[in-house]
């Protein structure tokens, strides 16, 4: 990460010198603005995709001769192909099969151009995609997949399916399990800020320290108490806090600062209240900002999550003071959102690179580079922040599985995958802390910008933006390539030539040089740092048992007591005690102290498990050792009436190369991929390789 741009963009815009550079160094005009106009990555064309061919030892007739002397190149294909000039090898080493010199035989690769062979063409159905469109479309043109704008005319289902919204009707539209479809269902209430932070809150029960990034939250009206208390001890001690009350809407709005609890608007709505983070970093400007990073949940089935190599930078665009009576209603000083700022005159839109080291919306590669040229180890911050990416979506997974089956309920159901955006603020300190997720991040690539001499309000010009066409179009390509199984063929000569270059000429090399855009974090990177948060799955499990997932995704009071019951948890939860709680618990979750027929949330019986956890084994010293002891005496419990869940979480290790498959929903996998690398090893689920058994996984960051 660190100071390097994208790779994708340096790419078209090549410079002199062949060291690293960095945005900030590139030399571009600062032409006027235009209108809109898009950064187009041409792709390899087809005879620049390489194929490998490899020497083999000629065989010797005569004993004297030694065997190894001369090597024959031998192509893949029975055709001869001519052999390339580079610029370390001769035309006398080329006409006598030897490696140019300096190279052994032994690790000798040869390569020759070849035409790319593929003949499957993959469609897309952008009909939905609405603001998204443009740039789902300049991607898909340049991989080749066939789109239709208005859904395709026979009828026959799409390879990928580009929605900007989660749709209710996601299921009628897509029918095929072998179609993707960019969104999973229900993300968009998940990813709102009161239900990230019940999330967040069960894992800070569990995991304090793994979720120690999160600000101090309360859920008002049930916490006020709780707040005021924490608010006069805060008085005590001197210090002067700042909270602010999200709203659950989205660029900012509704939201405001209180210095007291006696500013709260309305104190029996429903709401939350969240620390305000009063020491953020500043560097020299003393403005304000925070970062967008992206991560793309690949697929569930198996669990895969990516992140994006470039991100953006977002500033105030007012000096930043530590907020008191007198400036914190200064919006524009304390927030970073670009739909608040970009109506303020100070606003820097960039017309170019150069112009975006100071812009008020920066590549995240160049605040990086910024950063690092003040003293701080960006290394080891974007290293936190990918486990942020990986532990707020391991928190987010349990309902995300809920909703997938209470949606696709009747239906086999497609492969789902989402752009995600997450936003990231840095403490003085260097401490990465998450502000909030988004389920459907901006994904346009103009903005804009107020005619000269007048204010935005008046209107203004739709124009290109440089730093958003850097971001969102290799994003939204490599997404493509990722989730139809192209990655490996765009970018198969890097992989495969393993650094042994030194055949090729410097415009070859460069070319090999090209990254994905897109880095699998987890489970490949990050599973032995982060495997063991990947828990509540288990809880989840239990409670799709007693939920009626064909008409509702929260379980009732009546389910409660089913599951009271089924788990023999009677002597600790009497059946006439579970009305009670239900309700106490209801008006910590709805602020309503009339219960509903609309029953509990998951994270609300998460409430109800750890409840009976630490009253059952309440000898363990943990809240994790009681739940685990809880879960497994309720799963053997289970098993006495017959209750053998097939969706229970499979891992499959494949003992070659060491990758690792996590199946959350295994009952949805093929009947082909069971068994496929032979009998295994049972745990006490009766689920080959348990993840708690898997070999150890490399961390690198």
């Amino acid at each position: 990460m660190g100071c390097k741009v994208s790779t994708d963009f340096c790419l078209e815009n090549p410079v002199a010198s062949t060291s690293k550079v960095h945005p900030s160094d590139l030399v571009t005009s600062s032409l006027p603005i235009k209108p809109v106009e898009f950064y187009d990555p041409e792709p390899l064309p087809s005879e620049q995709i390489f194929r490998k061919v490899s020497l083999t030892k000629k065989d010797s007739k005569e004993k004297d001769v030694p065997v190894n002397r001369r090597v024959s190149l031998q192509a893949e294909s029975k055709k001869t192909l001519p052999l390339p000039l580079t610029r370390s090898s001769s035309l006398s080493s080329i006409m006598e099969n030897r490696p140019p010199s300096g190279i052994s035989n032994s690790s000798f690769t040869r390569i020759q151009r070849a035409k790319n062979t593929a003949t499957r063409r993959f469609t897309i159905d952008t009909s939905r995609a609405k603001s998204n469109q443009f740039v789902v479309s300049l991607c898909s043109k340049k991989i080749g997949i066939i789109e239709y704008p208005e859904g395709r005319p026979d009828k026959q289902p799409c390879d990928v399916y580009w929605h900007n919204v989660v749709l209710s009707d996601m299921n009628r539209i897509v029918t095929s399990p072998h179609s993707r479809v960019n969104k999973f269902p229900g993300m968009t209430e998940l990813a709102k800020k009161i239900s990230l932070t019940h999330a967040i809150s069960s894992m800070q029960k569990l995991f304090p320290e793994e979720y120690a990034f999160y600000p101090k939250s309360w859920f008002l009206p049930a916490h006020l108490n709780d707040f005021n208390t924490y608010y006069r001890k805060a008085q005590a001690m001197g210090k002067t806090d700042m909270w602010f009350i999200p709203d659950e809407g989205a660029q900012g709005t509704g939201i405001y600062l209180i210095s007291n609890p006696s500013q709260i608007r309305d104190i029996n709505q429903q709401q939350l209240v969240q620390e305000y983070i009063a020491d953020p970093m500043l560097m020299g400007d003393k403005l304000k900002f925070d970062f967008r990073v992206y991560g793309v949940i690949k697929s569930i089935n198996p669990l895969s999550i990516y992140v994006a190599r470039e991100g953006m930078a977002r500033f105030c665009t007012e000096k930043y003071e530590k907020p008191d009576s007198s400036n914190f209603k200064n919006l524009y000083a304390h927030l970073t959102n670009y739909s608040l700022n970009k109506s303020n005159e100070a606003y820097v839109h960039s017309k170019t690179l150069q112009d975006q080291t100071k812009g008020s919306k920066r590549l995240l590669s160049t605040v990086f580079h910024q950063l690092e040229s003040r003293g701080i180890k960006t290394k080891r911050l974007w290293h936190d922040i990918k486990l942020i990416l990986v532990k707020t979506t391991l928190a987010m997974l349990p309902e995300i599985m809920l909703h997938y089956e209470h949606h696709f309920i009747d239906s086999p159901g497609p492969q789902c995958f989402q752009i995600v955006g997450f936003d990231v603020m840095i403490r003085d300190d260097g401490t990465p802390i998450l502000l909030e997720v988004n389920a459907a991040p901006s994904l346009t690539a103009d903005h804009v910008v107020p005619y000269p001499g007048r204010p935005l309000a008046d209107g203004g010009q739709r124009v290109r933006s440089v730093v958003d066409e850097v971001i969102k179009v290799p994003l939204v390509r490599d997404t493509l390539l990722l989730v139809l199984g192209l990655m490996d063929e765009e970018y198969q000569t890097t992989t495969s030539l393993r650094g042994e270059t030194k055949s090729l000429d410097d415009f070859q090399a460069a070319k090999l040089k090209k990254k994905p855009h897109l880095s699998e974090i987890f489970p490949t990177r990050y599973g032995a740092h982060s495997g063991h948060l990947l828990f509540l799955d288990k809880a989840m499990y239990i409670y799709m048992q007693f939920v009626h997932l064909r008409n509702n995704v929260n379980i009732t009071s009546a389910g409660l007591k089913q599951f009271v019951k089924k788990c023999n948890l009677v002597d600790i939860m009497p059946m006439v005690q579970v009305d009670a709680k239900v309700a106490e618990i209801n008006y910590y979750f709805t602020g309503d102290r009339q219960t509903t027929g609309n029953g509990l949330p998951f994270h609300a019986f998460l409430m109800f498990l750890f409840f009976i956890a630490d009253k059952k084994f309440h000898m363990e010293t943990d809240l994790l050792a009681k739940v685990q002891r809880l879960l497994s005496f309720c799963d053997m419990s289970l098993r006495h009436y017959g209750v053998r869940s097939a969706r229970l979480r499979r891992a499959e290790v494949d003992s070659n190369i060491g990758n690792v498959e996590i199946y959350m929903l295994p009952s949805r996998m093929g009947r082909h991929r069971s068994g496929r690398y032979g009998r295994k090893e049972m745990d006490d689920n009766n689920n080959p390789n348990s993840f708690s058994h898997l070999p150890r996984i490399s961390e690198k960051y």
